[in-house]
């Protein structure tokens, strides 16, 4: 298993997974970070850092990484896979629709949820709402 200590003086960081060469079979070689490699991560936990880091920058700013940190582990305590992956679709979506349309969903979903407080009988079957 390839298992480097990576000497990282860029600014961006790319994982690296050393000479490529033809006759090297990269199959199941994966890289791994200084931390990676200290901490004994497995594949699964590199891959889950190094998206979690794929804009190095971002490390850099302590608060905006924490907060996704919670945020990540809040959706998992609180959601079933399905249900996280629904999210993620519509937050994609999201994107598209400002794109698309120049529109917000957070604009969008509170005008949807003022129309349910004046017109509750379309909430659509939700029970026990707080709207």
């Amino acid at each position: 298993m390839y298992n480097p200590i990576l000497d990282d003086d860029e600014d961006m960081y790319i994982p690296d997974i050393g000479e490529v060469d033809e006759e090297i079979d990269l199959h199941g070689k994966y890289p791994r970070s200084n931390a990676g490699v200290a901490l004994g991560w497995s594949q699964l936990e590199q891959q889950m850092f190094d998206m979690l880091l794929l804009n190095r920058f971002n490390s850099f700013d302590r608060e905006l990484l924490d907060e996704t940190a919670r945020t990540i582990s809040r959706l998992v305590e609180t959601f079933e896979a399905h249900e996280i992956a629904r999210i993620m679709s519509v937050a994609m979506m999201s994107f598209q629709l400002a794109a698309a349309e120049d529109k917000s969903f957070e604009d969008e979903y509170k005008k949807y949820v003022e129309y349910i407080r004046k017109h509750p009988e379309d909430i659509e079957g939700i029970q026990n709402s707080k709207f």
